[in-house]
């Protein structure tokens, strides 16, 4: 990228010029498209959109399964300076048609036959839907204008509190700046393989998509039919002689108790990151005595509202050793700022606070819901004269050493017995028990000021399901109050559609 890459379109096309031979996409059948062609693809996607009346400031909704018309498609948008939105085919005709309600997209395209909770949402709101190629087909104009880096670029969907989903809009130019953050922190470059693990319609596919094709690297697709087998993921990302692999961390630990990640896998990988949730020390541990000596093992950070990531801290095995909690955050990249506040004032070091971002990768706000935007993107309260804003993530962190360690959710403080809890203390001492794999600890009211903490556990094989032992073991480290009142044993812990554990499950099961 120069500096004239004013918005995605001519950053993608100038990686174009200059390899447009080279492989954009690895696929699992061994094929391979070219940038130059999936550039090709991706003109005559916006030519056809164009001829569809579709422009600027418009929104499209994508049922995008990996393919690279998928992927030319949301390329296509970007040309024109229309903002995309990946649906989840899988969440319920409700929350669906409340998405399509919020962004009020112009139309709903499909790299394939449409599931039907696609169809039925669509149809409840009248939206055209039509298949990507049929829009591929349409006849071609030439493009109207050049988007602006201020045009939304994409639209992501996040669960909300009110049971209102939440869609952050992000703007081309913070994501030009988190495209050249991602080249240089991850030192990609065009010999680079990258993992597409993540499912499109979570977060962490702005890593995958945006860090490869930008960076003029190649992207290998995992799509979800390949992501439900453990086997499968690892002989494709062999196959694909990937370098980066990012995803969650129960991911990570999935494929490690199932055995179908050992030291003898992923040959050509060379750093493995994970974000999105914590991941336990302990756990830890065991992808840093398989690969940490020829791996770089890196822990991000970041809310979706500052486009997807916004730090990478490389571990070594010290910042582990101790067991306990999860590894640290790091640093927040050089180009973003932070803040951490307890009201309106800063806290000093060794205190906890919560974490606010600002900078050039925030969001613009809440797509068509400012009342949301309004109480998550505040006044910065220490800056003066010109006016600021900063995202409140709702994370507590702690400062360290120059380091960040993440403490806990504002919103997993809870009041029991007449003390104040912060759930992942409970979590973090739960994870620490002999045979434990993997912890999630929940907060079930049962009416107003009453509730239970209850504690889910995935157990390793043949471990002992004795509530009297594993409560005595956690009263060596946490007082009576915080003591569990349940524990549920899981082989597995329940997942969402975005692999992470799926807490709502917990809670509300």
């Amino acid at each position: 990228m120069s500096a004239y890459d004013f918005n995605l379109w001519r950053a993608f096309s100038a990686i174009v010029k200059a390899s447009g031979a080279r492989p954009a996409l690895r696929l699992a059948n061994g094929q391979e498209v070219t940038y130059r062609e999936l550039h090709s693809q991706a003109a005559r996607i916006a030519t056809g959109l164009t001829a569809l009346g579709i422009g600027r400031g418009d929104v499209i909704a994508l049922q995008n399964n990996k393919s690279p018309q998928g992927y030319a498609t949301m390329l296509a948008c970007l040309a024109l300076g229309a903002a995309y939105t990946h649906l989840d085919p899988l969440n319920p005709v409700e929350r669906l048609r409340r998405i399509l309600n919020n962004c009020k997209p112009a139309l709903v395209l499909t790299d394939g036959p449409a599931m039907p909770n696609v169809v039925d949402a669509a149809g409840m709101l009248d939206l055209s839907l039509r298949r990507m190629d049929e829009v591929e087909a349409a006849q071609s104009q030439p493009l109207p204008h050049e988007a602006l880096g201020s045009d939304i670029a994409y639209i992501m969907f996040t669960s909300g509190s009110t049971g209102t989903p939440k869609g952050v809009a992000i703007a081309q130019a913070s994501v030009l700046n988190f495209v050249a953050w991602c080249r240089d922190t991850f030192a990609i470059s065009a010999k680079d393989v990258l993992s597409g693990v993540n499912p499109i319609h979570f977060d962490n596919s702005v890593f995958d998509f945006y860090a490869s094709l930008f960076n003029g690297a190649c992207l290998a697709p995992v799509t979800a039919g390949e992501l439900s087998n453990a086997a499968t993921v690892i002989q494709r990302v062999n196959d694909a002689g990937c370098t980066l692999w990012f995803s969650v961390p129960s991911l990570l630990i999935y494929l490690i108790t199932m055995k179908a990640l050992r030291a003898d896998t992923f040959s050509s990988v060379q750093r493995i990151a994970f974000g999105g949730e914590g991941y336990p020390k302990r756990e830890l541990s065991k992808l840093m005595a398989a690969f940490g000596a020829r791996c770089t093992l890196i822990n991000v950070y970041g809310p979706t509202e500052c486009t997807c990531i916004c730090s990478a801290y490389p571990l070594s095995a010290a910042d582990i050793a101790d067991g306990a909690g999860l590894p640290p955050l790091g640093q927040i990249a050089e180009n973003c700022g932070h803040l951490i506040l307890n009201g309106e004032s800063e806290v000093a070091d060794g205190e906890a606070g919560e974490l606010c971002l600002y900078g050039p990768q925030l969001a613009l706000g809440y797509y068509n819901d400012p009342e949301r935007t309004a109480a998550s993107f505040t006044p910065n309260p220490l800056l003066r004269g010109v006016p600021g804003v900063i995202y409140r993530t709702g994370d507590l962190v702690r400062r360290s050493a120059g380091l960040l360690h993440f403490v806990g959710r504002k919103d997993n403080q809870i009041k029991h017995m007449g003390y104040r809890i912060e759930l992942e203390e409970v979590e973090a001492a739960a994870q620490r028990l002999a045979g434990v794999i993997q912890a999630a600890v929940v907060y079930k009211r049962i009416r107003d000021g009453h509730g239970l903490i209850v504690a889910h556990l995935a157990l390793a094989l043949g471990a002992r399901r004795d509530e009297p032992s594993l409560r005595a073991a956690l009263r060596e480290t946490l007082p009576d109050y915080m003591l569990p009142n349940r524990f549920v044993f899981w082989e597995d812990l329940p997942k969402n559609a975005n692999g992470k554990v799926d807490r709502v499950r917990l809670r509300d099961g």
